[in-house]
Parts: structure tokens; sequence; C-alpha cells
């Protein structure tokens, strides 16, 4: 069955905050005014640093950067996705984002996916999902997925991703889902995962993928993880 988004009566809702020095900081639901400034900062910040969009040299190929920036539009407009914002004299700015989406049993993405680097990050994603079955695992007909962690380059180091990821649970609460899957690609994700409580069910190296005639390295044996976390509510 399709998910379709529940919405409060007060959107955006507000999962985490807390206060750092001058600093104010807000996690929240990504709302639809930010959604292109959201994918400004996954093209500048996470195509240029991700393990897969670096090693696939995405940013140098022109229609891979649209066909990633129109696959993030379409699934920030699902309205699943988080936002973290800081707020310094009144001056609120998206600083980091986790584009989220739903994921239901048996329904394939329906996106296309342009662009040669784009595809071979993309069906590393894919190849990923199609080893482990999420929902046999855990039980459920439905997860939130996870398709682009990000925090600008100045601000990090403050463990905004750990507490964007931390704030998957609230929002699964919010839209009675009660579990959430991630193809983490980097080590300063995964442990941000392994933090926050997710397993690992399925890893693999680079390397692996060569073997599938993608274009990685034969010798790179950087770990790709399947993270999974079940929520008790």
């Amino acid at each position: 069955m399709k998910f379709e988004r529940v919405f409060p009566e007060e959107y955006p809702s507000v999962y985490s905050k807390w206060k750092d020095g001058y600093v104010e900081w807000v996690i929240q639901d990504l709302p639809p005014e930010d959604d292109e400034e959201a994918i400004k900062i996954l093209v500048d910040h996470l195509c240029a640093d991700e393990t897969l969009c670096k090693t696939s040299d995405l940013l140098n190929d022109p229609e891979s950067v649209r066909g990633i920036s129109e696959f993030w539009r379409i699934f920030l407009g699902k309205r699943m996705s988080l936002g973290c914002y800081a707020s310094t004299n009144g001056n609120k700015k998206l600083v980091a984002l986790n584009c989220c989406f739903v994921s239901c049993k048996g329904e394939d993405i329906d996106c296309e996916i342009v662009g040669k680097a784009w595809k071979n990050v993309y069906d590393v994603l894919d190849y990923a999902v199609s080893k482990f079955d999420v929902f046999e695992y855990l039980g459920t007909d439905k997860v939130l997925e996870g398709m682009g962690l990000v925090v600008s380059r100045n601000y990090r180091g403050a463990k905004l991703g750990s507490k964007i990821i931390a704030a998957r649970e609230p929002l699964c609460y919010t839209q009675g889902i009660k579990a959430t899957a991630t193809v983490f690609t980097g080590i300063a994700s995964q442990k941000c995962a392994e933090s926050c409580g997710f397993v690992t069910t399925f890893e693999f190296p680079l390397s692996e993928l060569a073997e599938i005639g993608l274009n990685y390295s034969k010798d790179d044996t950087r770990l790709i993880k399947l993270m999974v976390k079940k929520y008790d509510f």
C-alpha cells in the first residue's frame, strides 16, 4: 500500500532543539520552501565528499548533477525529510539535512536515473537493498529510508549527523512507522548510525562492485553498510 504522509495541524513539526552558546539549533520537518536550498547543500557538500559520488567523480558530470538533483527534488517532495537549522540573532539557516522517504514492501522506486556517474552511484544502493530483505528482517511492511545525509562543511564536528539520525524516531512515531533503514556509505555516517542504535545487516567492500561491472576499483576495501533500527512503540 502506498504511503501518504499524515500532516499535523502545526507543520513543520520540531523533533529536537537545543542551545549551544549563541546558537539555537532546531531539527524539524524540512518545509517545501527550503527544498531548493537543501538540494544546493546536497550537491555542494554531499556530492563533493560522499564516498560513492566522489569516487564516481559525479560533480564533473553535468548530466548526473541534474539527474541526482531531480531525484532529490522528487523525494524531498514526499515531505518526510529532516532539516537542521542554526539560529543566531534571529537569523535561521539550514545547515544540515537528511533526505528521507517511506519505502513499502513490494513497491519499487519509480524514478529515472539520469547520468552515467549518478547511475554508478545509485546502482550500489540498489545492489545493497537487493541483497537483503529489510522488511522480512524487521517484520514490517514499511520503513523510513535515508537517501542523503549531509552536514555543511562549516558546521561539521558538532555531531549534527547523529542528532538528525536520532530525530528519525519521533518522526516515525508520528507516522506509525516502526523501523528505519539506510545504506550508509562512509565511516562518519556509519559511526553516527551506530551511536543511534543502528545495526549492520549486510556489508560489502567497494571492490565487490567492480566484480558486478560497476566502475569501482578492485582494490578498494572501503565498506558499504546496510544498517537498520527497529523502534519500540
